[in-house]
């Protein structure tokens, strides 16, 4: 079940680093996505996209996370893509280059056949580089993985999670951005989920831009025989922030 499709978004796509924090005398910032893409002629296309990041300012070293994101894909009338993510994240700030997470997300994918995987995390992170125009980050963390896939039963294991951050101004108007994140179950250390991700964004206005994203996630050990390991996505958007 390999699939790659593009989708262009009518209004928002989202962030794909997490939401930056508010500017300083606010207390929330964030943006909202929703997308449609359709083809006729030869084979008929639709591709839904909603979603919604926030960022709630706690104090001068808190920042509160908030996301959710929703991916649906149907072809010739047949649903091709069916993905829902979301979750938050509590990140406290100790110096300029070094911060501490407390995080849970949830994970449903129809083609995957994941009815559920959740996953609450703790960690601590690092900013490798961290310059007015340049951000590069790493972070680790350690918790518990709770998956049910369809037609088995629920497993529950210990996890440990790793994360890749960059985020790359190189003008004015244009921003580079990367992410590459893993997880892996503590009963198995064969069994994990990868996720990398890779963006292009240009201003548009002070509260747009045009990003082009591409998207690639990998799990190592489908629940069941005949699922492709990877699915790929490459998404154009036009980002709406507030």
């Amino acid at each position: 079940m390999h699939r790659f499709f593009v989708t262009i978004l009518l209004l928002a796509a989202p962030a794909s680093y997490g939401q930056e924090p508010p500017p300083p005398g606010q207390t929330w910032a964030g943006n909202f996505g929703a997308g449609l893409s359709l083809t006729k002629g030869n084979s008929d296309t639709k591709n839904v996209n909603l979603s919604l990041q926030l960022a709630q300012r706690i104090d001068a070293r808190n920042v509160a996370k908030y996301d959710a994101f929703y991916l649906r894909g149907d072809k010739d009338g047949d649903l091709i893509v069916d993905r829902t993510t979301f979750g938050g994240r509590d990140e406290y700030t100790f110096s300029p280059l070094m911060y501490a997470f407390g995080d849970v997300h949830y994970l449903r994918d129809k083609f995957k056949e994941i009815d559920y995987l959740v996953t609450p995390t703790v960690g601590g992170g690092y900013h490798i580089l961290k310059e007015k125009d340049l951000d590069l980050a790493a972070e680790g963390g350690l918790g518990f993985v709770v998956e049910k896939d369809a037609g088995l039963s629920r497993e529950t294991s210990g996890a440990l999670t790793a994360k890749q951050l960059l985020t790359w101004k190189f003008s004015p108007t244009a921003t580079l951005g990367e992410v590459a994140s893993g997880l892996w179950k503590t009963k198995s250390l064969g069994d994990a989920l990868y996720h990398v991700e890779a963006s292009l964004a240009s201003d548009i206005t002070a509260k747009s831009q045009l990003k082009v994203s591409a998207m690639d996630d990998y799990k190592t050990r489908p629940p069941a025989p005949g699922i492709k390991k990877n699915d790929i996505s490459l998404i154009a958007a036009l980002v709406m922030k507030f």
